[in-house]
């Protein structure tokens, strides 16, 4: 929490908003039902995908050798890239994580139909993740959140800043939904969607997290991604923690080049807009039948993974989903990049560790401790989001204890790629949406010296 005051104490006022009491009982009260809000929309959609999930893998097994349900699956695959083509078509704003989106509201509100919004946006993405591609639940979660806090805020009639707390609380509130983490919510809208804050956007924020975690933890209280139990990483141990680091700088400026890359080519692809999305989808198709473990993100992908003892598979497996990655968004489908990023540094950890225990007799038991400072040394490169990174790992171990080798490394990462210029991912998917607003936030953010 200390980590929270100081980065929040740091900058200038955002909204020049009178503070009296009855101001902060109202931005409580709003910030508590978009909170609420947020969380039960975002339990029925991760309740959803569960059982989608499920249903696919059964149907999967079951059916997967028979010639004629295979050309029936990718008949669907194909009717629902149409379907989705033609929802971004309608709605554009629909595309992609959600977060940019999210992000260029709260810095330049417009009038924006915020229910046709989160209606296709909403089961655009379950479409989607539901057919297995590689995307992810956090930036529609997001996204969600902020569309609640715009419609608590317009049909309140609060007026435009007072919408714009309410957007930022819920946009915190689909952080702590997905991870039953209020604190990395928080720290996720200082430091990723907006660089000031004054104390109305933490009283809002921390009323609409307290009521989303309380509601989560009616109905489920496990995170999508939960690490528990972790040992202590002795200091001999650390120079394999410096090779992630390396790796994760240099993956941060690559990923953002081929990310551009894919775009462009996406662009020369001789079809229109609207039917892009079939090539993902169709792709994914393929992994149905040859290897289930490409599909989606589930858990058990990664527990797969760490029981495999060569090396050359971790790799494969990293590309594979990397480039899945790349032709999703690039398809400009719905879905959130934030996951992905989580489990491409879940799997760097993973190889990082791999490496040690096979050449450096490194103990089994610090495997987790590599997953878990990969996915920090991700976000933090990719995002350029090093306290919400920290403060979502020590939330998810649930253990203060682990927090030197978690800083150790989102601090040398973030001087890594502030080295070689990185952009912050959710600048970069801003510029194709709002060129203008790109820019200048990026100009911000440097203004102020942080990425």
């Amino acid at each position: 929490m200390g980590l929270a005051i100081i980065y929040f104490k740091h900058y200038n006022s955002l909204m020049k908003i009178n503070n009296n009491n009855k101001l902060n009982l109202t931005l409580i009260i709003n910030g508590v039902l978009v909170g609420s809000i947020t969380a039960l929309v975002i339990e029925f959609f991760k309740f959803v995908l569960d059982y989608a999930g499920f249903y696919r893998a059964s149907i999967i097994e079951q059916y997967g050798s028979n010639i004629y349900f295979k050309v029936f699956a990718f008949v669907v695959l194909f009717l629902l890239a149409i379907i989705v083509g033609k929802m971004v078509k309608k709605e554009p704003s629909i595309g992609g994580s959600g977060i940019s989106e999210a992000k260029a509201y709260v810095n330049e509100p417009t009038s924006i139909n915020h229910r046709r919004q989160f209606f296709l946006k909403y089961f655009g993405s379950i479409i989607v993740l539901s057919s297995g591609l590689t995307a992810g639940r956090v930036g529609p979660s997001v996204n969600f959140g902020a569309m609640v806090g715009v419609e608590i805020g317009k049909r309140n009639k609060l007026g435009i800043e007072y919408t714009k707390l309410l957007v930022l609380a819920g946009i915190a509130s689909g952080i702590c939904s997905i991870f039953c983490a209020p604190l990395a919510g928080m720290m996720f809208v200082l430091e990723v969607i907006t660089d000031d804050a004054d104390e109305n956007v933490l009283t809002v924020m921390l009323s609409s997290v307290f009521a989303s975690y309380f509601v989560v933890s009616i109905f489920s209280y496990e995170p999508v991604f939960a690490l528990k139990n972790l040992p202590d990483l002795p200091f001999k141990h650390y120079y394999l923690i410096f090779m992630l680091i390396v790796f994760s700088i240099f993956f941060a400026k690559l990923f953002n080049y081929l990310l551009l890359k894919t775009f462009d080519i996406m662009k020369k692809i001789p079809l229109k807009n609207e039917y892009v999305p079939i090539i993902p989808f169709l792709l994914t198709g393929v992994f149905y039948f040859v290897n289930t473990d490409f599909i989606g993100f589930e858990h058990n992908l990664l527990m797969n993974l760490k029981d495999s003892t060569i090396i050359l598979t971790i790799v494969i497996y990293f590309i594979v989903k990397l480039i899945l990655t790349l032709l999703t968004y690039g398809s400009r489908v719905p879905g959130g990049m934030f996951f992905p990023v989580i489990f491409l540094g879940s799997v760097a950890g993973l190889l990082v560790f791999k490496i040690g225990f096979e050449f450096f007799a490194i103990e089994q038991m610090y495997l987790l401790n590599f997953v878990a400072l990969g996915i920090v040394a991700f976000l933090t490169g990719v995002y350029k989001a090093p306290l919400t990174a920290s403060v979502l790992i020590i939330e998810l171990t649930g253990s203060f204890m682990y927090l030197l080798p978690v800083i150790f490394t989102a601090l040398l990462v973030q001087i890594g790629t502030d080295y070689l210029d990185v952009e912050p991912v959710h600048n970069l998917l801003l510029r194709y949406r709002h060129p203008e607003r790109s820019m200048r936030a990026y100009e911000h953010t440097k203004s102020n010296g942080s990425c």
